[in-house]
């Protein structure tokens, strides 16, 4: 329960980030994908019901703060952590490589989920053009935020918690002796 509780103030905080703050800093409204990078490591440390639970419940709170049609985000992040979670018993869960090239995968396959589901559900609209030609930056701008992420736990780790076992974290860097 107490892993629950995190991830929801860690969503929260997120959404929050994401929404209200970082548009401010990015020009022309690009921003880190923080839920999603949260969602890939659910997908790689979580149980499949408990996870999806949680996924699509962030993703509808999400489709609360700045999603335009309800439901579309708890269905993007859920399938993006179905699928993650489908290949996480073949890799090792461990590896920051592994993290990287996922938040990389995870940021192609939402524009293609979205994609999908918008041209599905909404008629009259192109949404095509207006999600793939931003995705090359939206993708090194994930991919760079999962970057700073994991050093930034990491460091939080070593700093605040040496002896606790954080899931993704306990072998992230074999000079510390985690």
């Amino acid at each position: 329960m107490n892993r629950v509780l995190v991830y929801l103030l860690l969503s929260g905080a997120a959404i929050v980030l994401q929404t209200a703050f970082l548009p401010h800093f990015l020009p022309y409204g690009f921003k880190p994908d923080l839920l999603l990078i949260l969602v890939i490591y659910l997908g790689l440390h979580e149980r499949t019901w408990r996870g999806a639970t949680l996924v699509y419940a962030l993703g509808w709170a999400y489709d609360v703060f700045a999603g335009s049609f309800p439901g579309l985000h708890g269905f993007v992040l859920l399938g993006i952590f179905l699928a993650v979670r489908a290949t996480v018993s073949r890799v090792n869960a461990e590896s920051s490589l592994l993290l990287m090239g996922l938040v990389l995968l995870g940021s192609l396959m939402q524009a293609v989920l979205t994609i999908f589901a918008l041209e599905f559900f909404v008629e009259g609209s192109d949404f095509w053009p207006m999600i793939f030609w931003p995705l090359p930056l939206q993708v090194v701008l994930n991919v760079l935020a999962a970057f700073i992420l994991l050093r930034a736990a990491l460091w939080g780790q070593l700093r605040f918690m040496p002896r606790r076992r954080v899931p993704g974290l306990h072998k992230l860097d074999s000079r510390h002796g985690t």
